[in-house]
């Protein structure tokens, strides 16, 4: 059995080479990947344990692997919740925080006071030489508080039916990998601690459970593609411009290249961008201009810098190097685009004869259109971003934002604000009866039915399914009420057609509504918190209103 481990290692190391290699690396990988380096060196230690007789050497490389195992909850814990969208938990004082028995217990295996977590009797039989103390409990302990929480966070997950079925896919993915992993590692404390005794050898159950979980992972991504959609989409678009682009993160790592810049300079997604590098590619004088040119880069970060370059390759080629920040909402950089666009032919044309101007000036047209047609196609992408793709109202992701600043503005003002949540009534025996396309067409219908009832003010945003929110910035309570009345009254009164002569579809709506007019000094030091609980309050009114019978309005004053 020594060499099962050592096996185990390598095809888990196998594993992690074809999933970096044939991936993406998105946040998400890279969260993986750190917990498929922990799976690879639990089997290293433990065979590299069982190679030598030296008690000291093998105590250190046992010590090493419960070191591992260890890390291995806290892992799991941290790619559960950025898998199923609590990646707000992940920051660096609550990740602290949330690592503190992770950390104990790393903590117990290194001190292991007088053996009383691991000790090593070669004076006994070989089965019986690994003796475990009362504190090996501690790691147990963490490891089941951890499995457990994520196992109730994916549960909690597969009961909503409001998810998409890729992330319903993914989430699956996960709690079949928890299973796996947890029926093997009972089955270990069974066979190689508890009752060790009954058995002739050592069975490397955890190294095993490991390896069939993270197999079970990677055939998961390869066969769904479940974690790599946004980039498939990103690369298609880049893939078909004209230009060559490179986009790197605030730290210079590049996370994006296309096709056309390949043939041009050797670059790869996840290498670090080194201009210096970059210029050693070109002769001389082209190499001085580059340094040149991301000196000043690096000069004024804030501002565009452009460079026209000839490049001697199978051809003379002319190109246009531009350096751009991507900034944020707050002004702040966040990375920055390179983009590389081959005007070799409209300099040739312009070395060859001056009596083409014409042409000269059209395609410098075409330059501004292409330009131009980027821009809208920046300006497109960036309303999708923030836009229901059906109804054409906003998004959950956005409205989240613009409650996030809106609320803070309001409460440090003073100034009342109100919030709605509502969703149709029995939507789902509608498209049950009419169909799917029929039941959108009631979705459209009800969403213009409301905004007409609103303010130019309100803001309006599907948070998923057929449950709408309304944001209705300086309102109060009785302000309110008179507005959730008058959408409730509009959308009772809409009338959809089915397709099917003059019979139509009437729909009505249950709203949770919450009013803050005043508000206490320390809503303001976690605004974050105070939003989730409005919108937990909201949809709290929403469900009663539902419970009472719907078509009703539930109004709940906080403050």
């Amino acid at each position: 059995m020594i060499w099962l481990d050592f096996s185990m290692f390598l095809v888990l190391l196998g594993l992690f080479l074809y999933v970096f290699s044939s991936s993406s690396v998105t946040v998400l990988h890279r969260i993986y990947l750190l917990l498929h380096v922990v799976f690879m060196l639990w089997p290293l230690f433990q065979f590299a344990s069982q190679t030598t007789a030296f008690v000291p050497y093998r105590l250190f490389y046992l010590s090493a692997s419960y070191i591992v195992l260890s890390l291995l909850g806290i892992g799991w814990f941290s790619f559960i919740l950025f898998l199923t969208g609590h990646y707000y938990v992940i920051r660096k004082s609550r990740l602290f925080l949330l690592s503190i028995p992770a950390f104990i217990s790393i903590t117990v295996v290194l001190w292991n006071p007088q053996g009383m977590f691991l000790s090593v009797n070669p004076m006994l039989e070989p089965l019986k030489q690994l003796q475990h103390g009362p504190l090996y409990w501690v790691m147990i302990i963490q490891l089941i508080m951890y499995i457990s929480v994520s196992l109730i966070i994916l549960l909690y997950k597969m009961k909503r039916r409001d998810d998409s079925i890729r992330h319903r896919k993914m989430v699956r993915t996960a709690l079949n990998g928890v299973f796996v992993l947890t029926f093997f590692a009972v089955s270990d404390f069974f066979v190689n601690v508890i009752y060790i005794e009954h058995f002739t050898r050592y069975i490397p159950l955890v190294s095993i459970g490991m390896t069939v979980t993270a197999a079970y992972i990677v055939h998961a991504i390869s066969r769904n593609k479940v974690f790599d959609i946004i980039q498939i989409v990103q690369r298609d678009v880049m893939n078909t411009m004209s230009m060559g682009i490179i986009v790197m993160d605030e730290n210079d790592m590049i996370i994006e290249v296309n096709k056309v810049i390949k043939p041009i300079i050797r670059l790869r997604i996840g290498d670090f961008f080194k201009p210096e590098a970059l210029a050693s590619q070109f002769k001389k004088d082209t190499a001085d201009q580059l340094r040149m040119f991301f000196e000043a880069q690096r000069v004024r970060p804030m501002e565009r810098q452009e460079i026209e370059l000839t490049i001697n390759l199978a051809q003379s080629m002319h190109i246009i190097v531009q350096s751009a920040p991507i900034m944020n909402q707050k002004r702040r950089i966040v990375g920055r685009v390179l983009t590389f666009q081959d005007v070799t032919e409209l300099r040739m044309l312009v070395e060859e004869t001056n009596t083409q101007n014409e042409l000269l000036h059209e395609r410098n047209r075409e330059l501004l259109i292409m330009q131009d047609e980027l821009s809208q196609a920046n300006k497109k992408l960036e309303h999708m971003a923030i836009t229901d793709g059906l109804t054409g109202c906003f998004n959950r992701r956005y409205m989240m934002q613009q409650l996030e600043s809106e609320v803070v503005t309001s409460l440090r003002q003073g100034v009342p604000f109100s919030i709605f949540i509502f969703d149709l009534d029995y939507f789902k025996t509608i498209n049950d009866r009419y169909g799917h396309l029929i039941g959108d067409e009631v979705l459209c219908s009800t969403v213009e039915a409301v905004r007409s009832a609103l303010r130019l003010t309100d803001v309006l945003a599907r948070f998923g399914g057929e449950e709408f929110t309304v944001y209705l910035p300086q309102t109060n309570r009785d302000q309110a009420d008179i507005i959730a009345e008058l959408v409730k009254s509009t959308v009772e009164k809409n009338r959809v057609p089915t397709g099917n002569g003059d019979c139509t579809v009437a729909v009505t709506i249950s709203m949770g509504v919450v009013s803050i007019e005043r508000h206490d000094s320390t809503d303001l030091e976690d605004p974050k918190s105070f939003l989730r609980e409005l919108i937990a309050q909201a949809d709290a009114a929403l469900y009663e209103a539902k419970y009472n019978g719907r078509n009703q309005i539930v109004n709940r004053k906080l403050a």
